[in-house]
C-alpha cells in the first residue's frame, strides 16, 4: 500500500500541471460540419447543451469537467455572422487540492458557418501561478494568430501555412470532430490544434462499432484510437481512446489519454439539453 509520501510524489505539482496543459487540449474535441444560416441547421449539439464529466487520474477521482454551449449566439465582429460561445471548466475535488490546487476555464467564440475560432480565452490558476491568455485568429492565404499573455503584458504573433488538415483551437476542434458523419470516421482523421502558443497535431484512427454502458444501459458507440507524436509527454504508439455515442447526438461518452505522467480519463456523467 502506498504511503502519504508516495501519493504526494505521484501528484507532484509539476507533473500534474504539465499533464493538465497537454490533456486539456485533448478533452475538448468533438462537433460540427456546418452549412449556412445557424437557425436552419441540424447539429449533434444545441446551444444550451451542458455535458458534465467525472475526471480520473489513474484510479483516483480528481474532480469534474463541464462543457457548456451558451444558448445565445454572439456577434463579435463587423461581418455580422453568428458565433457560438462555448466554455470548458475544470473543478477539482476538495481532497485533490491538498496536492495541487487547480482552476481552469477555457472559452471560445466560434463562427457558426465555418466552425473557425475567432477568439479563444484561457484562464489557469495553479498554486500561486495565474496564467491568462487571449488568442485572436485570422484566416486568409495563411493562418495568423495574435496571442496576448495578460500576466506579463506581451503579445506573440504566429503564422501557419494551410494544408488539408483543419487548423483550429481546442474548443472548435471539439465541435468540428463531434459533428463528423459516421462515414468520416472510416478513415484516419488528422487535426492541428493551436493551444498555449504551440500547435499540437494528432491522428484519430478509423472507428470501430461497439457498445458502451452509459446511464445504466448499453448503447451503440464508435470507438477510436488516438495517436500523438512521440515526445516529452507521450510514448510511441496509441496514446488515447475516444468513445462517441453512435446516434444523432454524437456524445463523447469516454475519453482516455495515456501520458508519461499517468492516465487521464473523462467519463460522461450527466447531459442537460436546452428546453
Amino acid at each position: 500500500m502506498k504511503n502519504h509520501t508516495d501519493i504526494q510524489e505521484q501528484f507532484s505539482f509539476r507533473a500534474i500541471l504539465q499533464g493538465w496543459i497537454k490533456i486539456l487540449i485533448l478533452f475538448v474535441f468533438l462537433s460540427g460540419a456546418l452549412n449556412a444560416q445557424a437557425q436552419n441547421k441540424s447539429y449533434p449539439f444545441k446551444p444550451g447543451e451542458k455535458l458534465t464529466y467525472n475526471m480520473k487520474f489513474g484510479w483516483f477521482n480528481i474532480g469534474d469537467a463541464v462543457v457548456w454551449l451558451d444558448p445565445d449566439y454572439q456577434y463579435p465582429n463587423k461581418n455580422g455572422k453568428p458565433h457560438y460561445k462555448i466554455q470548458f471548466q475544470i473543478k477539482t475535488a476538495s481532497w485533490f487540492r491538498v496536492f495541487s490546487k487547480l482552476r481552469f476555464c477555457m472559452e471560445s467564440l466560434i463562427e457558426v458557418e465555418t466552425l473557425r475560432p475567432y477568439k479563444s480565452d484561457r484562464d489557469l490558476e495553479a498554486k500561486n501561478k495565474i496564467d491568462i491568455r487571449h488568442d485572436y485568429f485570422n484566416y486568409g492565404d495563411s493562418i495568423s494568430i495574435d496571442a496576448y499573455i495578460e500576466d506579463i503584458d506581451k503579445w506573440r504573433y504566429h503564422k501557419f501555412a494551410k494544408d488539408d488538415s483543419p487548423f483550429l483551437d481546442a474548443m472548435s476542434t471539439y465541435m468540428w470532430l463531434r459533428g463528423r458523419n459516421r462515414s468520416d470516421f472510416r478513415d484516419e482523421i488528422k487535426v492541428r490544434t493551436f493551444f498555449t502558443n504551440d500547435v499540437y497535431e494528432f491522428v484519430m484512427l478509423p472507428a470501430e462499432k461497439t457498445t458502451y454502458k452509459y446511464d445504466g444501459r448499453r448503447v451503440g458507440a464508435l470507438e477510436m484510437e488516438l495517436v500523438f507524436p512521440e515526445g516529452e509527454y507521450f510514448d510511441d504508439g496509441k496514446t488515447g481512446r475516444l468513445i462517441l455515442s453512435d446516434d444523432t447526438n454524437r456524445l463523447p461518452l469516454r475519453i482516455e489519454i495515456d501520458m508519461k505522467v499517468g492516465s487521464f480519463i473523462f467519463d460522461l456523467d450527466k447531459v442537460e439539453f436546452p428546453n
